[in-house]
């Protein structure tokens, strides 16, 4: 186990943007970042990161927390793995405790695998470059491929002898489980117990997670027996879903940050071959048809593709399908076709960066125009080939979200295929209508009587919040600006005005306990209690002392307060010369008209309680005393209006 001092070391030393910049594309604004959430689709960014706190918090879907909390999320790590990825991202080392053989049963079926695909990549790369059969068979392949020295080590590819055993062997003498093993996807149990190596003789392709950790395995035999199959892939677990994984995203991800371009190919040496030629920004979804999950990978670092195509026509007509999930997703695609005879990896090895990249952009054409030549060329003059061509590219256009950019491709793939522009728009709008039907059900009304203007829609019950809101607003700037020094003014009893100065805590406690107030809210409450009970004992209260709280409602409900939706920008001030007061610049009047709002609130409600009381009395001097208090408050609840600007009607 890490021990607490090595945890706390670890949280001091991150940085919140730097790490979720690995993950993610963060653009500054003023003093905090913005970028689109992981957790959820969306097209306008929702998701905020403040590096003074080390807290990101999506206004989108609601996801919050610190960047462990990110880490075990977005990475599906457990809380040791997410502080072990941090401690080597920032070069801490790690004091451990020792475990117990019980804790050391309890790690997590992730973890266990994460360790094995890390040995077994080890041991791989170990036999390719310091075995005589590795070198003679793996190292010479690669070689043959056009790969560098120094690709094969930085992609760490390896290889397994062919002896049937190697493998297994060497894992089981290092103690690992033959089930894990097994559940890893590198040895196969025999019915008598015996193991056998499932890469047997091949070369071997780690697929890496986001954050760079080995989760599987492509290998590829070197025999020419067509009844074998050419690749084995790692089957799925815990640790590696093969829809929500792209080969080579850990070594591209900055790359299409960067080039706000994501260039998508089929499989790894396609990859490898581009990233020697100096093309980073590429990824490949390794021989298997293009998934939701992928798209939304790629959705994170960049709103374009460019699709790579060997010169297959049978291949390239598989795919459009695939192609369709990415623009329902919003992003931009484009479509590059090699000359018959090459593929991305063999173009990549016969030419320089420049021409590569020269190649790309020459000859990357718009996906959907691509697909409109395309079925055009197919149909030839045949009409109903057309016709199905056009019903084809229709079903495609109508997933782009953007309706200015939709209309644009009606108007141009209209001209291409030479028919009007209002069939195409018809067209469209059947399998526009199609698609609303089945997402409402088969028992949804026709399009157009949904909106029927004389029927006002019903109105959604307001619920009765009580004093909810000002409660939160308190404890916001108690949580802020608790420690924070104010000016008080006050008037004796003979008029005489002095100044003390106090905290903004306690002069919040004190306005409270004059007037007997607590907070309805039970988690409000006790996160009050516990700055009231800190303050006393004279800790200074920091906002960390929340947003790191074991408590996971108060952690959330820290973070939450916290974190503001809109910040204005620092060119008011810079540019137009246009001061804007902030809440720290006026914490008294922030202070003290948070807390006549709750007070006057609380007036609200015991008028209302007592109105309704009154309502069942029947004795003469009850509903005089009754009619006294009423008075009372409505004069109450003027003075606070006066404070609080509200206007009191009746």
């Amino acid at each position: 186990m890490i021990t607490p001092r090595s945890i706390q070391e670890v949280k001091d030393a991150v940085r919140i943007e730097e790490v979720l910049g690995e993950f993610l594309d963060l653009k500054r604004k003023g003093p905090r970042y913005l970028g689109l959430c992981p957790f959820h689709n969306e097209k306008t960014p929702s998701f905020n990161v403040s590096p003074q706190l080390g807290i990101y918090k999506c206004f989108g879907c609601g996801e919050s927390g610190d960047a462990i909390k990110f880490l075990e999320k977005q990475e599906h790590l457990s809380f040791v793995e997410a502080i072990r990825w941090l401690g080597k991202r920032y070069g801490i080392q790690l004091e451990e405790e020792e475990q117990s053989a019980e804790q050391q049963l309890e790690q997590s079926e992730r973890e266990s695998l994460g360790v094995v695909q890390q040995w077994a990549l080890n041991w791989s790369v170990d036999q390719l470059w310091n075995t005589e059969e590795g070198k003679r068979i793996g190292l010479s392949y690669f070689r043959e491929r056009g790969f560098r020295e120094d690709i094969i080590k930085e992609f760490q590819l390896g290889y397994v002898p062919e002896n049937g055993d190697a493998f297994a062997t060497a894992a089981l003498a290092h103690g690992f489980a033959p089930e894990l093993l097994e559940k890893a996807g590198w040895i196969k149990l025999r019915d008598n117990g015996n193991a056998w190596d499932f890469f047997q003789g091949r070369v071997t392709f780690p697929i890496h997670g986001l954050a760079g950790q080995p989760i599987g395995f492509g290998a590829r035999t070197l025999k020419s027996d067509k009844k074998l199959p050419k690749y084995f892939n790692s089957p799925e677990s815990v640790l590696y879903v093969k829809s929500r994984s792209l080969y080579g995203i850990s070594y591209a991800k900055k790359a299409i940050v960067e080039q706000s371009n994501c260039l998508l190919v089929e499989g790894y040496t396609d990859v490898i071959s581009l990233h020697q030629a100096g093309i980073a920004n590429v990824v490949a979804s390794s021989g298997t048809s293009l998934t939701v999950e992928q798209v939304r990978l790629i959705k994170r670092y960049a709103q374009a593709v460019t699709i790579l195509y060997d010169g297959d026509a049978a291949g390239i007509k598989a795919s459009l399908r695939g192609i369709d999930l990415i623009l329902a997703e919003g992003l931009s695609v484009k479509v590059v076709v090699f000359t018959e005879g090459d593929d991305p990896d063999s173009f990549a090895r016969k030419h320089s960066s420049s021409e590569i990249a020269e190649h790309l952009k020459a000859n990357a054409k718009d996906f959907l125009v691509f697909k409109a030549d395309l079925l055009v060329k197919e149909a030839g003059d045949d009409p109903v080939r057309k016709a199905a061509a056009i019903h084809e590219l229709v079903e495609s256009i109508a997933l782009v979200p953007d309706h200015v950019l939709r209309s644009l491709y009606v108007k141009q793939c209209a001209r291409m295929l030479d028919v009007g522009e209002q069939a195409l728009v018809s067209e469209m709008n059947k399998v526009l209508r199609k698609g609303f039907r089945k997402q409402l059900g088969d028992g949804a009304p026709p399009l157009e009587e949904l909106l029927d203007p004389t029927i006002a829609p019903p109105q959604p019950q307001v619920e009765d919040l009580g004093t909810t809101p000002q409660e939160r607003d308190l404890l916001r700037i108690l949580i802020s600006y608790g420690h924070e020094r104010v000016i008080v003014p006050f008037q004796d009893n003979e008029g005489e005005v002095t100044e003390e100065d106090t905290s903004v805590a306690e002069l919040m406690f004190q306005s409270l306990a004059q007037d007997d107030i607590t907070f309805d809210e039970p988690v409000f409450q006790a996160i009050y209690r516990d700055y009231s009970f800190a303050n006393k004992m004279g800790t200074k209260v920091e906002p960390k002392r929340y947003v790191d709280n074991e408590k996971e409602e108060w952690r959330s409900l820290a973070i939450d307060l916290l974190t503001q939706r809109h910040v204005l920008s620092p060119n008011w001030q810079a540019k137009h010369k246009i001061h804007v007061t902030h809440e720290n610049e006026q914490l008294l009047d922030a202070v003290e008209h948070g807390l006549n709002m709750l007070k006057e609130r609380r007036v609200d409600r015991m008028l209302r309680e007592k109105q309704e009381q009154i309502k069942d009395m029947s004795d003469d001097a009850d509903v005089e005393m009754a009619l006294r208090t009423i008075m009372a408050l409505n004069q109450a609840k003027k003075e606070f209006a006066k404070l609080t600007g509200r206007v009191v009607v009746g």
